[in-house]
């Protein structure tokens, strides 16, 4: 008996889980239903008075009013038609949803929904190709729910697909005379292969995946998969990504599958659901019509909303304003353009390209841009050139605190949570074009005083070579026709100050080359690295023959940056793995490439004298030095050299050490490969 009761507590354990896993699942559908019901009641409340203010002909509304209305019907309409969606799949759920069958003409229902959305398809430059055959008798159906199984997935091809067409088909099926199928094929962008089997789960999304929009409920798929099941038939897809998409819906001919208390015999002419189809007709027609999600359509003028004082036309600042929502962009824009000048667009590659182009003053990016993260966006914007200090808002769908600290994290200025005030965003607009202004005053306070000290440092490093020309003459001539006549302390002497001479000349040079640097114009070109490194190789073996090396260098290495820089970055870093190698019986040298996160980071690495990391924060300052110039000769100015060349491309450096065992320098280059 002892031996049997663990066994029968571990079989009752996952039977114990899986119970407490379908009252979970049944809790969360259960929410889903109540607060989807208890929205209906103040939506009802809200869209009926605007209905009734629309409608008015005696007094009717000034056109700026009356637009501000209209966007906020239809965005009503909008929000009820997602409430319904979550209402029928969680009545699908809880098997609350009732269906009515009754013997419809599949073939003329389903050409009129497909009519009714053509205009869609069309406006956003698509074809729609139908292939409906009428069938020898009716189909039991239940129209409303027909109506909603093909107008979800012409919605969810016309999302998908930029370029070429879609196409409906209905035919008996090939495989038995009992079946009937309704195909929606497209020239999509295709799902990945490991994405099939998750489509029709409720609030799946393709993770990155391009769409002309990312708003909606997440269940669109998933009811579908639901309503056919409630007709006895089922719902695959076949797809290729980059070329396209197949979902095929399979009803079962006559009226064995069904229950017969839901059967309803009489025939009744087609007669579609206007309103239905409407609301799904009306959010595809503003969804951006060009590739990729994307294309900028007009910014609507609504009327004068706006609080904020009118601003003259040369002080305006720039903003550039991006979401996918063409009422919310269009709302946002009337908001701003009293008082700014409004570049709207609608997806994340306008935004790069804007950003480059038309170099805005503040950057505001909205909750649904299709395409790629956000978070990644701002990455990428702190790399276009000057925009590194332009401000960035984030309006943010979710209101918890982890999302807006997640925002500030990545790079961002500001954030704001949908829905908010206008005067809010108006304020927050205002604060962070005022901080960003006090930004670049000191940044240009800043970078003029650097010119100056770069001025200053040339001038004085440049004057100095004179006085410092004669010492080294005079002191030449000394040694040539006074060395025998010096007694031991004076040539002692003599040649300290030669020495001294010597490595104030070294510098010298390095301070101008470090000047020279600074001020240089850049000019991007592509460059290989493995080459370069090749013919330095060559020159400081030449100058000591004597030495045994080990190199290391890794062919293919490219990136896209000045040459003549990047010589001067590589013979900095090689001479210095060449120098602090120099007592090594068996040198190594190696240059590389490693990939990070996605991005090429370049290396030299060496097994020379090396450093303790608590230092390595000191290494690439003007002057700093590990070592003496007993042990390693050099002036401190190399690696501070490398650090301006690798900032000026907008890349990172950095270096690992271990004393004794050898260094590393990593650095990574703007434009690279």
């Amino acid at each position: 008996m002892n031996g049997v009761e663990p066994i029968q507590e571990a079989s009752e354990k996952p039977e114990r889980d899986r119970e407490m896993l379908g009252k979970l699942d049944e809790l969360k559908t259960q929410f889903f239903a109540n607060i989807s019901n208890e929205f209906r009641t103040p939506l009802t409340m809200m869209l009926g008075p605007i209905e009734e203010e629309l409608a008015e002909e005696e007094q009717p509304l000034p056109p700026g009013r009356r637009a501000g209305l209209e966007l906020a019907h239809r965005n009503g309409l909008r929000l009820l038609r997602m409430v319904n969606a979550l209402l029928d799949f969680s009545h699908i759920e809880t098997g609350q949803l009732e269906a009515t069958f009754e013997p419809v003409d599949l073939a003329a229902v389903t050409e009129e929904l497909a009519n009714s959305f053509r205009v869609a398809i069309e406006k956003a430059g698509l074809r729609l190709s139908t292939r409906l055959e009428t069938l020898p008798e009716p189909i039991y159906v239940d129209r409303e729910m027909w109506t909603k199984i093909v107008l979800n997935l012409l919605s969810n091809a016309l999302k998908h697909t930029f370029k070429g067409g879609i196409t409906l088909s209905l035919f008996a099926s090939d495989e038995s005379h009992e079946i009937v199928e309704l195909r929606v094929d497209d020239t999509g962008i295709g799902i990945p292969k490991q994405e099939l089997p998750k489509l029709f789960q409720r609030f799946h999304r393709v993770k990155g995946a391009p769409a002309r929009s990312d708003e909606g409920t997440g269940v669109g798929l998933a009811i579908v998969r639901s309503l056919t099941r409630l007709h006895g038939g089922s719902v695959t897809v076949t797809s290729r990504e980059g070329l396209g998409s197949s979902f095929c819906v399979r009803l079962r001919r006559g009226t064995a599958h069904l229950a017969p208390e839901r059967i309803v015999h009489a025939f009744r002419p087609v007669a579609t659901d206007c309103t239905q189809v409407g609301g799904y007709v009306e959010e595809a027609l503003r969804w951006p019509n060009s590739g990729n999600g994307l294309g900028n359509l007009p910014v609507l003028d609504l009327g004068d909303a706006s609080t904020e004082p009118e601003s003259r036309p040369q002080a305006r600042p720039r903003v550039l304003w991006a979401d996918n929502n063409l009422d919310l962009r269009n709302y946002v824009a009337r908001l701003l353009q009293r008082t700014y000048e409004v570049n709207a667009v609608s997806d994340i590659e306008s935004v790069l390209s804007a950003a480059t182009q038309s170099r805005p003053d503040i950057i505001l990016l909205g909750a649904t841009l299709p395409g790629r993260d956000r978070l990644e966006l701002l990455k990428e914007l702190r790399g276009v050139e000057g925009a590194v200090l332009t401000p960035v808002i984030l309006l943010l769908a979710r209101a918890d605190e982890d999302a807006g600290i997640e925002c500030l994290d990545a790079g961002a200025d500001d954030y704001l949570i949908i829905p908010f005030s206008s005067k809010a965003l108006l304020a927050r607009v205002r604060s962070s074009l005022a901080l960003a202004r006090l930004r670049k005053e000191s940044a240009d306070k800043l970078e003029a005083a650097n010119k100056e000290l770069e001025a200053f440092s040339y001038s004085v490093s440049h004057d100095l070579r004179n006085p410092l020309r004669a010492i080294d003459g005079f002191t030449e001539a000394l040694m040539e026709e006074a060395w025998n006549q010096l007694d031991e302390q004076g040539r002692h002497y003599l040649t300290r100050v030669r020495a001294a001479t010597e490595r104030m000349n070294d510098l010298i040079e390095d301070l101008l080359s470090l000047s020279q640097i600074s001020r240089a114009f850049m000019s991007r070109d592509r460059v290989d690295l493995s080459a370069l490194s090749q013919q330095i190789r060559a020159e400081l073996s030449a100058a000591k023959s004597d030495r045994t090396v080990e190199w290391v260098i890794a062919d293919g290495l490219t990136c896209d940056a000045d040459p003549r820089l990047v010589r001067v970055l590589l013979e900095n870093l090689l001479g210095n793995a060449w120098k602090y190698t120099s007592k090594r019986a068996s040198a190594r040298i190696e240059v590389g490439s490693d990939k990070h996160h996605g991005e090429t980071v370049f290396f030299v690495s060496d097994n020379g004298a090396g450093f303790s990391m608590e230092h390595a924060d000191k290494l690439f300052a003007p002057f700093q030095r590990l070592h003496t110039t007993a042990e390693f000769p050099g002036t401190g100015i190399g690696l501070a050299t490398v650090h301006r060349i690798v900032t000026r491309h907008a890349g990172r450096i950095w270096a690992q050490g271990v004393p004794d065992e050898g260094a590393t320098f990593l650095f990574t280059l703007s434009g690279q490969p």
